[in-house]
């Protein structure tokens, strides 16, 4: 049965074991996250699936977000999916493996859009409900809500640019004039998922301030903000919230998780507690308002071959 089709306020939620980082190669280059997701497997040395769908499979994203698993002894196995097409029983026989599946940051809506063409949302569904741990960090983190607050239509992060066959190359202009969009993901989780809250990227604007007109644009979404150096680790349940030791972020300058919603006009935020329970945290949807401006960004960076 597709959990995700039980309404949320008696849903089952004792197989839950997802952690949302704000940030994919630094938040999973922390051995405190790395920590909490292990613990969240139950066993000393999970066995790793890595999908590097939204940085195309490339090496150096790879190492960098799988690096400190195998330097705590698990097995890694990286799953290439951007750009090939394994059969599916090669799909099922990896995720049946897998004790945590970790999906990498990068362009959220070329990976759901992979993942969704080559049934591996699926694939996500059944492995969570056996308790499988699903992580990871910024377009890791958006996959598996609703949908989230993304910088997909940023030009640098399309696929011809970043494997190196920009044509023409990128002009100041867009380098920079990109917007934020909000992006659908799996819907594992309610909500919409804003990673690198505090942070501000390369259009010039602060995630934090773009996510609250996303809010307005969308009030029958709940908003969760992570911010850069923080993780949200549900486990059934309950919660917490991971603050990354010496690094600083938006809540009493350590980096935190705030709740966003958005009625009348106005934008209310909390500060999420270190610890609490799932279903407090975390509302269906009213409404979902698909962005107008997805067709656009599916068409300068298709997922298909």
């Amino acid at each position: 049965m597709n959990d995700t089709a039980v309404p949320w306020e008696v849903r089952d939620l004792s197989h839950l074991r997802i952690v949302a980082a704000g940030c994919g190669r630094e938040g999973l280059g922390e051995p405190q996250i790395r920590d909490a997701i292990v613990h969240l497997s139950r066993t000393s040395t999970p066995a790793v699936l890595y999908l590097g769908t939204a940085t195309y499979d490339l090496p150096d994203p790879e190492a960098w977000q799988t690096g400190k698993f195998a330097e705590a002894g698990c097995t890694v196995t990286a799953l290439k999916l951007a750009s090939c097409t394994p059969s599916d029983q090669d799909l099922q026989d990896q995720f049946d493996r897998a004790d945590v599946i970790v999906a990498s940051g990068g362009n959220t809506l070329f990976a759901v859009d992979r993942w969704v063409r080559l049934g591996v949302d699926r694939l996500m569904q059944q492995a969570l409900q056996r308790g499988a741990v699903l992580c990871g960090g910024s377009a890791g983190a958006i996959c598996w809500f609703d949908g989230g607050h993304s910088d997909s239509m940023d030009p640098a992060s399309y696929k011809t640019y970043v494997l190196g066959n920009p044509s023409p190359p990128l002009s100041d202009a867009e380098r920079t004039g990109w917007d934020y969009i909000r992006v659908p993901g799996l819907g594992l989780l309610p909500g919409l998922c804003c990673p690198h809250h505090d942070q501000t990227q390369s259009n010039g604007v602060l995630r934090a301030t773009d996510f609250d007109g996303m809010l307005l644009r969308h009030p029958g979404e709940t908003g969760i903000a992570i911010d850069h150096f923080a993780a949200l680790v549900i486990d059934g349940e309950s919660y917490g919230v991971i603050s990354i030791e010496g690094k600083t972020g938006s809540v009493d300058g350590k980096p935190g998780v705030r709740r966003k919603t958005a009625a009348d006009g106005q934008v209310q935020a909390a500060i999420v507690p270190e610890a609490g329970n799932v279903r407090e945290l975390l509302s269906p949807a009213d409404t979902i308002v698909e962005d107008p401006r997805l067709a656009a960004a599916r068409a300068a960076n298709p997922d298909d071959l």
